[in-house]
């Protein structure tokens, strides 16, 4: 029995003294905590076993809210003690480059801002409030990229690359018919320099054709004499209908932060390619007219970035090894808002439409790239409830405008803080509220959800619902088309 209790004392104190070490290892930041796991197995142990390179706070949800002139973050307030403190307005920016902006992407802590679409992009830090303006690209016009994204690992290297997705080749205008005709007639006109006259054309009309109007029928002489005429040499009118897309190689255009500079990099396919162009211009393109997204979401994540295309794919392209994989999409509806981000140490792919929730998670063992379904439930009662009470309902998250002043502290309580009952009973005569995926939580099995800006955090294990709060800004202006172009998931950490 004393043997026991003498092994039961030494497990006691080596789980004491792993807590400990765990405790200060988790204070360092990425870089250091990232060099740290490799100083003995007893440390990488500590890092791993307590996931220590992924826990970080998620600090609300970036918002980009339709025709209204900058982004905001819907949060829990920080108090003015919060260490390190986050600029929720991004003030630290200039304000000549907040004068019509948006948030593109968000990575491991780094948000990449357009502030003159497309051609002008900022990188930031909300927690260090550091700021970086990524030079003009030679040659950029509107509409030559399809999306622009974020890539950094602070546990790897403290810098960055912002890369563009190229546009699938779109369908040439048609030719300008009055551009041909015009050739056509002046070739008429030489030939007729040497013809011999000739009434052939004025005894084939119908009858009642020839009328007092001599310029009737002298076009009617023309346009007779146009169709005798060989047709001009036109050029193909779309020479990329049926070329593969992506192509062999894909030649993306990326910034990076060593170099500060623009290069063009060709990533290598690997397998099939997601099918030709006009199968991928069924697809309609990602920029919405009105509640967007106005570019498809992505996800850094293992030294790979993970981009939803047009033509219903996900596109994993390696920057280990400059390779990409075509992975088709699990769903695709028409106008329905899709999201891919990342829940907990996976991809994941969302997808709300008409209160029916699914979500898959990418599974990549052995090779294999196959979605598996996580969740598909119901919401239309949630919907309902949010939509019937939301003026009752008070969520502890506010957006943060610059005269709110914090009221308490800013760590939620994903298990406990304002859980609310649904009711079962629907009334279909009721307007129900539509609900949208804002994003994942990254380290929690939590979806964040919002019904004309009331959000909800539901917990895909449990079916719990919790109420955060009202998502709009009091400073957007009412109108029937307020709502949200794209939402990122914020998670503090410092760089």
């Amino acid at each position: 029995m004393a043997r026991q209790s003498t092994h039961e004392d030494e497990k006691a104190a080596a789980a004491l003294h792993e807590d400990a070490l765990a405790d200060v290892l988790r204070r360092l930041p990425p870089r250091s905590l990232a060099a740290a796991r490799s100083v003995c197995k007893a440390w990488r142990a500590a890092v791993d076993g307590r996931a220590l390179l992924l826990l970080h706070p998620v600090r609300g949800v970036f918002v980009n809210y339709v025709d209204h002139d900058r982004p905001h973050l819907f949060a829990r307030p920080s108090p003015p003690s919060a260490v390190p403190g986050i600029d929720d307005l991004l003030d630290f920016i200039p304000k000549e480059y907040r004068r019509w902006w948006s948030v593109l992407d968000h990575c491991n802590g780094l948000l990449l801002c357009d502030m003159e679409w497309p051609s002008r992009f900022i990188v930031c830090n909300p927690a260090t409030r550091q700021w970086a303006l990524v030079p003009q690209r030679a040659g950029a016009k509107q509409g030559d990229h399809e999306g622009a994204y974020l890539v950094f690992d602070p546990a790897v290297s403290p810098h960055y690359e912002v890369v563009l997705i190229p546009v699938v080749p779109e369908k040439p205008p048609p030719p300008d018919r009055r551009k041909v005709d015009e050739e056509r007639r002046a070739l008429l006109r030489e030939q007729e320099k040497d013809a011999e006259f000739c009434l052939d054309w004025f005894f084939s009309l119908p009858d009642g054709a020839v009328t007092a109007n001599n310029d009737n029928v002298e076009e009617t002489h023309q346009a007779h004499q146009i169709q005798q005429l060989p047709s001009v040499e036109e050029p193909d009118d779309d020479p990329c209908r049926l070329m593969e897309w992506p192509p062999v190689p894909w030649t993306l255009q990326v910034f990076s932060s060593r170099t500060g500079q623009w290069e063009e990099k060709a990533f290598v396919r690997e397998d099939e390619p997601a099918g030709i162009v006009q199968d991928m211009r069924l697809d309609p393109p990602s920029k919405s007219l009105f509640h967007g997204p106005r570019q498809w979401y992505a996800v850094y994540l293992q030294g790979a970035l993970y981009v939803h295309c047009r033509g219903s794919f996900v596109a994993r392209i390696s920057f280990t090894d400059d390779k990409y994989r075509v992975i088709k999409a699990p769903a695709n509806i028409e106008y329905a808002k899709l999201y891919v981000g990342r829940l907990e140490n996976r991809v994941c792919f969302g997808i709300t439409h008409e209160c029916q929730l699914r979500v898959w998670t990418l599974n990549e063992s052995y090779g294999k790239m196959e979605w598996v379904m996580k969740c598909q439930d119901d919401l239309m009662h949630c919907a309902k409830h949010v939509g019937e009470n939301s003026r009752e309902m008070h969520g502890a998250w506010i957006v943060k405008e610059e005269d709110t002043v914090p009221k308490e502290s800013s760590e939620w309580d994903s298990d406990n803080d304002d859980i609310f009952e649904v009711n079962d009973k629907v009334d279909a005569e009721f307007y129900v509220n539509q609900f949208d995926i804002l994003g994942f939580h990254q380290y929690k099995e939590v979806v964040f959800l919002v019904g004309h800006f009331g959000v909800v955090a539901y917990h895909l294990d449990t079916s719990k619902v919790q109420y955060l709060g009202n998502a709009r800004p009091e400073c957007y202006y009412l109108s029937h088309s307020n709502g949200v172009y794209e939402s990122f998931v914020y998670d503090r950490r410092s760089c």
